[in-house]
């Protein structure tokens, strides 16, 4: 009799493990899915303009963001742009080599009366944790990192950018490193997806 009960409970565990891998015949699940960016709704233009009768510095780039977005109702701006440190779970599945380290300080420069322009994916950007599963498996002994970027498509309606500036800029060393004086920050708003090119003033 006891033997009959085990061989029941071993017939049930099997018949649900069967039933979380999707049955016979059916799709593997793909783990890694949920964590790819998803659609954007379009790109945005995004032209700073200086209006100042001298130059302003900002970032390159490079290891710092140039802007940030804030979708309408939200006081923090958010990561809408990626750096080179920034590898997004999509690139992460096929990277064999990953970036650890960036120490770009430089500055770009704006002169009076020209423009500097940007462009927006129209993604805003999460840190998430992707099954280790998941990345490229090229060189099993390449450091991972241990999360990726995760793009989220915005909503449609009026978002906000804010753009870090520099009124200085002091010079380190010989190679180039910097480091910005007076900091201060232009914002603009927009309605999106409806504008695809949004300009914004550096005032005098």
């Amino acid at each position: 009799m006891i033997k009959t009960r085990w061989m029941f409970v071993f017939v049930g565990i099997a018949a649900a493990l069967a039933g979380c891998s999707g049955g016979e015949g059916s799709e593997p699940v793909d783990v890694c899915a949920p964590f790819m960016s998803e659609a954007s709704a379009g790109e945005v233009e995004i032209v700073v303009r200086n209006d100042r009768p001298q130059p302003v510095y900002l970032r390159n780039g490079t290891c710092d963001a140039q802007f940030q977005i804030a979708p309408h109702g939200e006081e923090t701006p958010r990561r809408a742009e990626l750096t080179v440190l920034d590898v997004t779970c999509d690139a992460a599945r096929t990277l064999e080599g990953f970036p650890l380290d960036c120490f770009d300080s430089a500055l770009s420069s704006i002169a009076s009366g020209a423009t500097q322009t940007f462009r927006w994916s129209g993604l805003l950007y999460e840190r998430v944790e992707m099954p280790a599963s998941c990345y490229a498996k090229a060189d099993p002994a390449a450091i991972k990192p241990s999360t990726c970027s995760q793009g989220f498509a915005v909503a449609p309606g009026m978002v906000e950018v804010t753009v870090p500036l520099y009124a200085n800029v002091k010079q380190n060393c010989e190679d180039g490193c910097q480091t910005g004086l007076d900091p201060f920050e232009v914002k603009g708003t927009f309605s999106y997806p409806d504008a695809t090119t949004v300009t914004i003033p550096v005032p005098p």
